[in-house]
């Protein structure tokens, strides 16, 4: 089975990234996968979110999409919470465009199954050594440094309920799968292990490394046994590991636009090609590090600065 992924594509909302997805679903069909997987991050609005996907849908495949943070923002003038949008919406805007929300159920192929959580933060992968009170994660803010999930969600719980909550779903969806699946590949936006988060040394980044995932998550997948891949974005810092058996990757894009003379070998650069053959997982010329490193950022006005 051939995997093709990406995550955190950050797509504009002014038509500027037409040639970009356009690249994308291109390289997507030359590689031929059998599963075209997106982690996440694609706009925070659903019109946007919904173009996209029609855009990226790619025949011929399995295509599969789990939110991230930025999915499920609220949008300015009103619209659906975060929570509706995540249990909800973003299901519905998926299943019109050929793409199948992964963290509303698990989707199988062959011997395999896909299992997916937008993941959140437990503040699990903090610095304690920092001295940071508990209560500036709580409140997602630091000197002045804020972590924008704070102006922009409304789940209506706090962070280690919401972690809480995907991971009892992660939990179920694992536990409710058939004996056929032998092999499960886990893609979630949010980090399973504080292994794939980079630290610096400085801050405001070291706070903002808190808000990157759950160490409670990565030890429900590996507990599985079967799980032998995960997927995952969120950092815009492309790390691989192994952790017990299986390999994980995070596979952003982030806010970096190239030349368009250089956007073919960019994107041949940010979409990953993974092989699996019962047990074993290939990752093919995975491209780690920050790859909008040097090139022109966007800033949206509402987007964390990590």
């Amino acid at each position: 089975m051939r995997i093709a992924a990406v995550s955190d594509l950050h797509i504009l909302p002014d038509g500027s990234d037409e040639l970009l997805l356009t690249r994308v679903r291109e390289r997507v069909e030359e590689l031929d996968p059998d599963v075209f997987v997106i982690a996440g991050d694609i706009s925070d609005r659903l019109d946007v979110l919904s173009n996209t996907l029609a855009q990226l849908y790619t025949e011929g495949c399995i295509n599969l999409f789990v939110a991230g943070n930025h999915d499920i923002w609220f949008e300015d003038g009103g619209g659906p919470s975060s929570l509706e949008k995540y249990s909800k919406v973003i299901g519905e805007v998926c299943m019109k465009n050929g793409f199948s929300h992964l963290p509303d159920a698990p989707v199988t192929s062959e011997s395999y199954a896909f299992v997916g959580s937008i993941g959140w933060y437990d503040y699990s992968f903090r610095r304690a050594d920092l001295d940071i009170p508990l209560k500036n994660y709580e409140q997602k803010e630091y000197r002045g440094a804020i972590w924008y999930d704070l102006l922009r969600l409304d789940w209506g719980f706090n962070d280690v309920e919401v972690t809480e909550l995907c991971n009892k779903k992660i939990e179920y969806d694992l536990n409710s799968l058939s004996e056929d699946c032998k092999h499960v590949i886990f893609v979630s936006h949010h980090l399973p292990f504080s292994e794939l988060t980079v630290y610096k040394n400085r801050l405001p980044w070291d706070f903002y490394s808190a808000f990157m995932g759950a160490a409670s998550t990565g030890r429900i997948i590996t507990e599985d046994g079967r799980v032998l891949l995960s997927l995952s974005g969120h950092s815009h810092i492309r790390s691989m590991i192994s952790k017990d058996n299986l390999t994980a990757i995070t596979v952003p894009l982030g806010y970096g636009r190239p030349d368009p003379k250089q956007l073919n070998a960019f994107v041949r650069d940010i979409v990953a090609v993974i092989d699996l053959d019962g047990s074993d997982a290939q990752v093919h010329d995975f491209v780690s590090g920050d790859l909008s490193a040097g090139l022109p950022i966007y800033h949206h006005e509402r987007d964390s600065t990590h």
